[in-house]
């Protein structure tokens, strides 16, 4: 449980930052303005440079350009008389719907206004005029006027809403919102085309491309010219009658980010034709949703959780964020430019991954604080404290430069121990080996030896140094006959409550090393290294062949008079020339037994070579078939080995 525990609450922690890091970021583009404009940005790059289209086959825009206004006394209002005969002429060419972007809210000549609101009026073509009753637009006196001048039905909202952070055009203005307001220019003209739109939510604008730099995404005809126009040019076709060349009814688009001109500053008909392009095409607008915002933002959130779970440090992470990053926006700029890459959020997915990378950094970094702490708090534990009086009394000792000194090594190692931590889970396997190590640590410190180093469950302990010790050979043996018993105690245990560690194997070894510290200022090791080091390490991997435990060498045993020992061979290591002899440590009470004796005279006929050496072990094993070294000389005489020379194939 504590291990289930332990990784449910991480991956809690984990998926905490995850989501947070989406919700401020999500939450951050919607309400802060810099991020606002920073994603409206993204997303009108964009718009900008989607693939090109032909011109719109159901729009055409009649202009009341500057060669329009040109043949009239007055460039406003625009002549009524010259706005009657046009949409007569539009009507009798076959238009479908007109819409004329023109505020008639003052009079002028009198027959022509008259005529015009006759026109206006008795038009048999679906018309509807732009209208307004915005206070900063008209008066009361010209709203007057307007409703004297166009019949409710004919009219259509005319206002354009723009974005309160950059002040672009981003949406439809659905009208029919306030007391006596008709619907919105866009949804006044769908209705009278036959496709009228419900909804009252600000839509936002499916900016439609152009075929082209040169032509405009919608055809353009100038209003002087409309008459001699051929008719199927305006038969069938929605035809917006408005003006192009005024300075005030131009407004922001979010095409300004990329283009210049009338796609930058676009004249109000061009922009509400977009707005009904957008329906008779079925063109959806280019901005992500919500959900899909959310969701791309977790995404990216759970990658820079992931990214710093790797633990390489706050410059791979950034140096690996930037470049994921800067992929994302290249491929889905132009991915959408080309057309294979749908309209996916940039800005909040960036904010999200970069925030959880954070968190997550501050996560970690204050659980690896904690963890510094632990280890200092806990140094003492695997280290003799007469290396760390030494070093608090005499700190010139913690230089780089190591001495040749002799010295007595021990290694242990589990047998088996990779196969029972792919059996474990990390949680039990990192409890199992903490407490099989405190245990033999204590033993260890118990002797003052001083422990070098800890890789996986081996153990590495040095005993001579840094103090010295008269008897570390003997300090060494007697460590390691009680490291042996607690080690069998400790697996009997585990054995019995299901968790199947292995036998822990022990080499001792005595010989001249290079001891000291080694590493930099800001980094250094207490070790030990020569060849010395690794004869004692292979000197413990041998007790596998032996069926042993314990595995002391020659140079141990001759520091040793007081201590009891079974020679095992003559052995020639993996790597050596030179045979080593080999013995195993026992009681006294062992080395006094009926086994010790026959064994012993057994292995010296072995040693001798004699004819009656291959009988004698046969009989050792006959009397004695547990006896892990018996049963090993018995199986080399089986094979034609009459010898205590052993020359080992492996480490």
């Amino acid at each position: 449980m504590k291990l289930l525990g332990g990784n449910i609450g991480r991956a809690i922690a984990y998926v905490m930052v995850a989501f947070a890091a989406a919700a401020l970021a999500v939450a951050g583009v919607r309400y802060l303005s810099f991020l606002t404009s920073l994603d409206n940005t993204a997303n009108d790059l964009r718009v900008a440079i989607q693939p090109a289209e032909p011109a719109s086959k159901d729009i055409v825009v009649v202009a009341l350009d500057e060669a329009t206004l040109a043949q009239f006394p007055y460039r406003s209002p625009v002549d009524r008389g010259f706005l009657a005969d046009l949409l007569v002429a539009l009507q009798n060419k076959g238009a479908k719907v007109i819409g004329l972007d023109v505020i008639l809210d003052q009079p002028t000549e009198e027959a022509k206004d008259v005529r015009l609101a006759q026109v206006i009026r008795d038009l048999n073509t679906p018309l509807f005029v732009s209208y307004t009753i915005e206070e900063n637009v008209v008066n009361e006196d010209q709203l007057a006027y307007m409703n004297a001048f166009v019949p409710a039905e004919r009219r259509a909202a005319a206002n354009l809403l723009t974005d309160p952070f950059d002040g672009s055009v981003r949406r439809i203005y659905p009208g029919a919102s306030k007391k006596d307001e008709p619907l919105g220019f866009v949804y006044k003209a769908l209705s009278l085309a036959g496709k009228p739109i419900t909804t009252k939510q600000q839509v936002e604008i499916a900016w439609r491309p152009r075929p082209d730099a040169e032509a405009p995404a919608f055809p353009i005809y100038p209003a002087n010219a409309a008459a001699f126009l051929p008719d199927d040019w305006i038969r069938g076709k929605i035809v917006l009658v408005g003006a192009i060349v005024s300075m005030t009814d131009r407004h922001r688009t979010p095409l300004a980010v990329y283009a210049d001109g009338d796609d930058a500053m676009m004249p109000g008909i061009l922009v509400q034709a977009h707005g009904i392009a957008q329906y008779l095409e079925d063109r959806k607008p280019a901005k992500p949703t919500l959900p899909t915002v959310i969701a791309v933002s977790a995404l990216f959130a759970a990658l820079g959780v992931i990214i710093t779970l790797f633990k390489r440090g706050i410059i791979f992470n950034m140096g690996l964020g930037a470049v994921l990053i800067v992929a994302y926006w290249v491929g889905a700029i132009y991915g959408y430019a080309y057309g294979w890459a749908p309209m996916v959020p940039l800005v909040a997915p960036t904010f999200a991954f970069a925030l959880s990378l954070w968190m997550m950094d501050a996560l970690i970094g204050k659980a690896e604080r904690k963890q510094r702490e632990f280890v200092q708090g806990a140094f003492s534990r695997y280290v003799s404290p007469a290396v760390v009086s030494q070093l608090v009394k005499d700190p010139t000792s913690v230089s780089i430069s190591g001495t040749r000194r002799e010295a007595t090594f021990i290694f242990t190692d589990i047998a088996g121990f990779t196969t029972l931590s792919e059996l474990l889970g990390s949680e039990q396997l990192s409890d199992v080996l903490n407490e099989y190590l405190d245990g033999a640590c204590e033993i260890i410190l118990k002797y003052e030896g001083t422990i070098d180093k800890f890789i996986g469950d081996a153990i590495m302990a040095i005993f001579n140094a840094p103090i010295p010790q008269a008897d570390h050979a003997e300090r060494a043996v007697k460590c390691a006959l009680e490291l042996d018993v607690y080690a069998e105690a400790f697996r009997k245990r585990q054995n019995e409550a299901g968790v199947p560690i292995g036998v822990t194997r022990i080499g001792v070894h005595c010989g001249v090393a290079t001891i000291g510290n080694f590493g930099s200022h800001s980094r250094m090791d207490f070790t030990a290294l020569g060849d010395t080091v690794n004869t004692a390490a292979r000197t413990e991997g041998v007790n596998k062949y032996f069926g042993t435990r314990i595995c002391c060498t020659d140079e141990v045993v001759k520091r040793c008079p007081d201590l009891f020992f079974r020679p095992i061979g003559d052995i020639v290591l993996k790597g050596k020339t030179e045979p080593v002899t080999l013995y195993s440590p026992v009681s006294e009470a062992d080395a006094k037994s009926d086994l010790a004796k026959a064994y012993a005279a057994s292995y010296e006929l072995l040693k001798l070579g004699t004819p009656d050496a291959a009988d004698a072990v046969r009989a050792l094993h006959d009397q004695y078939p547990d006896d892990p070294i018996a049963t090993f000389h018995y199986e080399r005489v089986k094979k034609g080995l009459v010898t205590n020379l052993v020359v080992m194939e492996d480490k």
